[in-house]
């Protein structure tokens, strides 16, 4: 399925506190694999999902702290989601897996952190179970949706 018509249908789940605030974004450099996806709220960025930053934190992994420049500690300072913590493709995978095979359920429930981001922005999630979530623990990111949705 093209990027475009997935967008659709995950920014289609969104509760009303998010249509038009929260944007899912997207970009591929060339025919590498490499690129960039990341969400907006209300036009700014909350969160960057970098392919080259998930495979450098991969191969740095063993050898101790991930080295950075100031333009990427800059870049990613604030943001609940870590450098190099989810690639672009892996973006992919979660909103396919999100529309395609998991409950709203089971997508609060899954470790993977934009799964769950996605649940907290799902207008599935009714009333009393955006309270029972806020018992849950979720990822920084999820945990920061739900703060908005809730305000």
């Amino acid at each position: 399925m093209r990027w475009s018509k997935l967008k659709k249908l995950i920014e289609a789940r969104f509760a009303d506190a998010f249509k038009g605030r929260v944007a899912l974004h997207s970009t591929a450099y060339g025919n590498c694999s490499c690129g960039h996806a990341w969400f907006t709220l209300d036009g700014e960025v909350v969160a960057n999902f970098c392919t080259r930053a998930s495979g450098n934190r991969m191969s740095w992994r063993a050898e101790g702290p991930l080295p950075l420049t100031d333009e990427q500690i800059k870049r990613y300072q604030g943001q609940p989601v870590e450098y190099g913590e989810i690639s672009r493709q892996r973006v992919y995978q979660s909103c396919w897996e999100f529309i395609h095979d998991l409950s709203i359920d089971e997508a609060l429930d899954d470790e993977d952190p934009l799964i769950q981001s996605l649940a907290v922005m799902d207008k599935r999630l009714g009333k009393r179970r955006l309270k029972q979530a806020c018992d849950i623990d979720l990822h920084p990111l999820a945990r920061k949706l739900l703060e908005v949705r809730m305000n």
